[in-house]
């Protein structure tokens, strides 16, 4: 950080570890250690193993769109914009945003921050099926309006359509949940899932958000940092 720098950054990225909570059927995150140095100048080397959506990440339009853009290929310039703060905390878990939670708060090439305060439930079962989600209308809501990015504390911005060997109820059909990504996806828009400390934001006056996904060849999604500047 430079001298010059006199504003905050807020880390929005979820710490990854081993026995982390993950989409469930994605594969488990691992860290283990190759060489641990014992002293000064002896190398410590560790490998990691990861779905690509693991912890806070970006979904590139390749993983709902075939022939889509990979994550690789999304423009720099695409991954740097102001972000509009919203409070949805009045919103419990299992309940859907609407465009009515939406109207006049998002605006155009900018992106639009979904505070629900769901993150402060990782580590629980709920955190796995439970968050709130996006309508079909708010999804046509944002990608209507034209925001660059959508932000949201849960694992998913679409909700739990279920999945096989897991005990709970879908909340949505899967018709229903690659709608919600599919418009998004097909409209400009870029998601991010998967954050921590939005409410952070809540103070800030015109933040700018910074959204680094890993550089990963033809993926079709990578674990990211994401930082607010305020």
């Amino acid at each position: 950080m430079s001298r010059g720098f006199s504003g905050r950054v807020i880390d929005l990225t979820c710490e990854v570890y081993n026995g982390m909570p993950t989409y469930p059927g994605d594969p488990p995150f691992r860290h283990e250690f190759v060489l641990m140095g014992s002293r000064e100048g002896e190398v410590t080397l560790s490998r990691l193993e990861a779905g690509s959506h693991s912890g806070t990440h970006v979904d590139a339009p390749l993983h709902f769109i075939p022939g889509g853009l990979s994550v690789d290929r999304i423009p720099p310039e695409r991954l740097v914009l102001p972000v509009d703060f919203v409070d949805l905390s009045y919103k419990r878990p299992k309940e859907a945003i609407t465009s009515r939670d939406l109207e006049g708060k998002v605006h155009a090439g900018r992106a639009a921050a979904l505070y629900t305060g769901f993150s402060g439930l990782r580590g629980s079962e709920d955190y796995l099926h439970a968050w709130p989600y996006l309508s079909r209308d708010a999804a046509d809501y944002l990608a209507g309006v034209g925001v660059g990015a959508v932000v949201t504390e849960a694992m998913s911005v679409s909700g739990w359509a279920g999945a096989k060997g897991y005990p709970w109820p879908p909340l949505v059909s899967e018709e229903d949940a690659a709608y919600v990504h599919v418009r998004l996806l097909s409209s400009g828009v870029i998601i991010v899932e998967g954050a921590c400390n939005l409410g952070e934001l809540a103070g800030c006056r015109d933040p700018l958000l910074v959204i680094a996904p890993l550089k990963v060849r033809g993926a079709e999604g990578a674990m990211a940092r994401v930082l607010a500047i305020c």
